[in-house]
């Protein structure tokens, strides 16, 4: 907003303005720390793949790692475009009670795909038995992994706001994190 706009402004607007853009940024670890937290909460997130300018949003189960995602699946049209493109986004949200519930994340980032006995498929294993709380599992040989790796993150949390926070943090690969 110029000066200019500012000054135009009644008062009331110009005092939720300021404390908007004064609210404080989260620090990385503690960010971080959120985003994990959520992640092992949230059961289910939505994968959007793009192929030939066709988008498609997906509903999957998915199990964490930190803030790497792994998905467990039988192939389908995600699969081929995340071949085609491996850019994908993932939105992940809380259970919704009211606006003050908010609570989400968007990731942005890129996709690999694991066959069974790849690095991929069994870091996707590894990731399914933690979540499952299981010591063995196995998945049958038609089952693909995909891997998501982060390249940045942006969390939402309306209680943040209570705190002095802004409710829109973004943390990127290299742990540099930004309001939004």
């Amino acid at each position: 907003m110029t000066l200019s706009g500012f000054r135009e402004l009644d008062t009331p607007w110009k005092i939720w303005y300021c404390e908007l853009t004064m609210r404080r940024e989260l620090d990385s670890e503690v960010l971080e720390r959120l985003i994990i937290e959520l992640l092992r909460s949230a059961p289910v997130c939505v994968i959007a793949t793009c192929s030939h300018d066709i988008p498609r949003a997906s509903t999957v189960e998915f199990f964490p790692l930190g803030t790497t995602l792994y998905i467990v699946t039988e192939g389908g049209t995600k699969v081929q475009n995340i071949l085609n493109n491996p850019h994908v986004s993932v939105a992940i949200h809380a259970s919704f009670t009211g606006w003050e519930s908010v609570k989400g994340l968007q990731i942005t980032g890129t996709a690999e795909l694991g066959k069974k006995g790849s690095r991929v498929f069994k870091e996707g294993l590894e990731a399914y038995r933690n979540r499952k709380g299981l010591k063995r599992a196995e998945l049958p040989d038609f089952m693909d992994v995909v891997k998501v790796t982060p390249s940045s993150m942006e969390y939402i949390d309306f209680s943040l706001e209570e705190k002095g926070f802004n409710v829109r943090q973004l943390l990127k690969k290299d742990n540099t994190f930004h309001s939004l």
